[in-house]
């Protein structure tokens, strides 16, 4: 096992871009570590720089955000049989903790399953994602004219703003969300819409800590506006200037989130998908 440091990090964040869509994940958590964004990650590899597996994992387990709490794992494997012996190499993974493989090739998954079930570990699959991207502004099905809305403005959230996102958040509602939420929004992109007169945002879109767009939502009074359309646009638009990546996560049975994001431009490749893969019956802290 290789832990990567600066030099390393460096090279594969150059690297991983050849193995899009497929190494997008640990792509996006090394592209904001490279940027010296707040983190707590470590990078590990089977080996460098020939390596068949990249894993972006927790320094500390149980810190005290969403990531840490659930042991976050983003997973970059160029082969089943790689993941299988890389999952079996000490200090990869702890067989007594909970851990949430996030972003695990579907076609990969049984190995994952192979070493739980090798060692007498529950698992399940928590969700299939499919994953869109969009590469190119010139993709956005969108037109400028559509940007503009009278009276409404599209300023970034505020740290005031995060138990408002973290209330409507299908992941959220806890300590640990509030504290990933806040992370977001203190140090990654973000937008929302007031509208005129307002004071609280009626409709938001974040950038997770692995660069990929997330916990859109538009308040249910102040739907059917078009809002979500115009943040991911204006959103898309900002960070492909600043050569940022730009794709998101969608689940399987999310159609309409799903017809958003193609309908704007966002590709999906057809041959690939993720799965949020659960070791270890998860201890709720009370």
């Amino acid at each position: 096992m290789i832990v990567l440091r600066t030099e390393e990090l460096t090279q594969a964040e150059s690297v991983l871009k050849q193995f899009f869509p497929e190494s997008i994940k640990v792509y996006g958590c090394i592209f904001n570590i490279n940027r010296g964004k707040p983190h707590n990650l470590q990078v590990i590899a089977d080996q460098w720089p020939d390596f068949t597996v990249i894993i972006c994992k927790p320094k500390v387990q149980g810190a005290n955000d969403r990531e840490g709490d659930f042991n976050i794992y983003s997973i970059y494997s160029k082969s089943k049989a790689g993941l299988r012996n890389f999952l079996d190499t000490p200090g990869v993974i702890n067989k007594d903790s909970f851990t949430l493989l996030a972003g695990l090739d579907i076609r990969h998954s049984e190995a994952a399953q192979e070493f739980a079930d090798q060692h007498g570990l529950p698992w399940k699959v928590q969700v299939v994602m499919n994953v869109l991207m969009l590469q190119d502004a010139e993709q956005l099905q969108f037109k400028d004219s559509d940007l503009s809305s009278a009276g409404v403005r599209f300023p970034p959230l505020s740290a005031a703003h995060a138990h408002l996102v973290n209330n409507t958040w299908k992941y959220g509602g806890d300590r640990n969300s509030y504290n990933s939420v806040l992370n977001y929004i203190s140090h990654n992109p973000s937008l929302c819409v007031m509208e005129e007169g307002g004071t609280e945002p009626v409709s938001w879109l974040l950038v997770y800590q692995h660069a990929a767009l997330g916990l859109l939502h538009t308040l249910p009074q102040h739907r059917g506006k078009s809002y979500g359309k115009l943040l991911v646009c204006k959103m898309a638009r900002t960070l492909l200037e600043r050569g940022h990546p730009v794709y998101c996560f969608v689940e399987e049975e999310n159609d309409t989130s799903f017809k958003l994001f193609t309908s704007l431009g966002f590709q999906r490749s057809p041959h690939y998908r993720t799965v949020w893969f659960e070791l270890n019956n998860r201890q709720v802290k009370k």
